[in-house]
């Protein structure tokens, strides 16, 4: 197998049970739109290329994000997400190695479970493999379907599934790595033999093991990190979710937080170590906070940029502006751009 890694993230879809104009990979999340953080993941990967597919609002989405190096593919009509990959393959016209496929709504996958998935892939040595979870009401999801070695055999529907087979508790998140090759011949050949007339990605399982190739069903142990969003509800917990992970990690990056679950930090935000944050603080956009500054109970800080040990007291407010080390505000300050003070 070729060392050489594509991504390909796959982002066309409306997202109707959001209920919104907004096209659904681009509702935020902490701070980011929530495709930006399976784009920061993918990158983490350092691949040789990404690709993303797009479809509806697929202008936005295009006009969000911007780099030299990332490929957008329209998707015209969403056919499923067979037809989804198909039409990534004159974008990876030539590329010999492994294609790993994402959904742009699915963001809370960590760079470090897709090394590891991607890690046993390669020792699995098969042209394909499938990141599954196990999961205590699997409900609608996909089930995983494995043989008496263990490997995929197939994944089956819940609507379409035996009594024993909605029993099984493994199920498909929609994750896969396959060998280039492989993926778009078997992706070529996909029929829409199904109730919604789509391209189902899941059939090149059966496509696989029709060729007498072996399937790697690669289990992720964190039910949170695969979790997709699909209505509001999905959305809020995973905000819940990102914000416990990013204040643990400023926790062990040296920042103490009386109340850590009354705390909110947007991912853009920079703290240095030995900073303070007292309970009911929010700090959104590109923060900057220096060292050793204390920020009291109920405080909002919006684009600022606080300098090094500076007291911001209870109820204080500040948005894009520059606070001076040693500087004291509040209690109860409001501070804005020059442009916005009255």
């Amino acid at each position: 197998m070729s060392d050489r890694l594509a991504v390909l993230i796959l982002a066309a879809g409306k997202g109707t049970r959001m209920k919104s104009d907004l096209v659904k990979v681009l509702h935020p999340l902490m701070g980011q739109p929530m495709l930006a953080h399976v784009l920061n993941s993918a990158w983490y990967l350092n691949p040789d290329r990404l690709v993303v597919v797009v479809g509806h609002q697929a202008e936005k989405v295009e006009a969000a994000f911007s780099s030299d190096n990332l490929v957008f593919v329209r998707q015209d009509r969403q056919l499923g997400t067979g037809h989804a990959v198909a039409a990534a393959r004159e974008a990876l016209a030539g590329f010999q190695g492994t294609v790993l496929i994402l959904s742009g709504d699915v963001p809370l996958l960590s760079p470090q479970t897709m090394v590891d998935f991607l890690s046993a892939h390669f020792q699995s040595r098969v042209p394909l493999s499938v990141l599954t979870v196990e999961l205590e009401n699997p409900a609608a999801y996909g089930r995983i379907i494995r043989d008496e070695e263990g490997r995929l055999w197939r994944i089956v529907e819940a609507r379409d599934a035996s009594p024993e087979e909605l029993a099984v508790r493994e199920i498909n998140t929609g994750i896969y790595a396959a060998e280039a090759g492989f993926l778009f011949e078997a992706v070529a050949g996909l029929v829409p033999e199904n109730d919604q007339k789509e391209y189902y990605l899941t059939d090149v399982v059966a496509a696989a093991n029709d060729k007498g190739l072996p399937v790697a069903a690669i289990i992720c142990p964190d039910p949170e990190e695969v979790r997709g969003i699909n209505d509001r509800l999905d959305l809020a917990r995973a905000v819940a979710c990102l914000r416990a992970r990013t204040n643990q990690a400023w926790m062990l990056a040296g920042v103490t937080m009386i109340d850590p679950g009354s705390v909110y930090i947007e991912t853009t935000v920079k703290l240095a170590p030995d900073v303070t944050l007292w309970p009911g603080v929010t700090l959104l956009g590109r923060t900057r906070i220096g060292p050793g500054t204390t920020i009291g109970p109920d405080c909002w800080l919006s684009d600022a940029s606080v300098g090094a040990r500076v007291v911001i007291k209870k109820g204080s407010v500040a948005e894009g502006v520059e606070l001076p080390d040693g500087a004291v505000l509040g209690p109860l300050a409001v501070l804005g751009p020059p442009d916005k003070r009255s």
